[in-house]
């Protein structure tokens, strides 16, 4: 990865260079339950923001918190993916716990998340941790 070589070239540690990290963000809502799935209205519509770290760091926020912590992930193919259990929920409801399931196709940067209700599509960028701006072109397939 480029940011990796040039930060290298620089002098700093491998530790000194921030993990990849994706976000992402939902243009529709839906949600699921056994019954069946259905799309949000457009005035009932909740934004998401999705921060995942390669290091298995989560923060999907909707309402008035998010979903954080530590989740388990892997790659395979072209494929991250993110899974946490009983994460909690940050806001003003205290004791709320969610399980948090986050899919990434890291060549076209589409996404999938599924917590809460919500199973809804994504379009994810990798970007500086917290930042605005991308940090590069996506991670190669299995890469780091």
């Amino acid at each position: 990865m480029f940011e990796f070589a040039a930060a290298l070239m620089m002098g700093a540690s491998k530790s000194e260079i921030p993990p990849e990290m994706w976000n992402c963000r939902n243009q529709v809502e839906v949600w699921c339950a056994a019954d069946g799935c259905a799309a949000a209205s457009a005035d009932e519509f909740t934004p998401m923001d999705i921060w995942a770290s390669v290091t298995g760091e989560i923060s999907a926020c909707a309402y008035s918190g998010c979903w954080e912590g530590a989740a388990a992930i892997s790659r395979e193919a072209g494929r991250l993916l993110w899974i946490g259990d009983d994460l909690p929920f940050v806001s003003a409801i205290e004791g709320a716990k969610g399980d948090v399931t986050l899919l990434i196709f890291a060549d076209d940067g589409v996404g999938f998340i599924r917590t809460g209700g919500i199973a809804t599509p994504l379009l994810c960028a990798r970007r500086l941790p917290y930042g605005d701006g991308p940090a590069g072109a996506s991670v190669a397939p299995g890469g780091d």
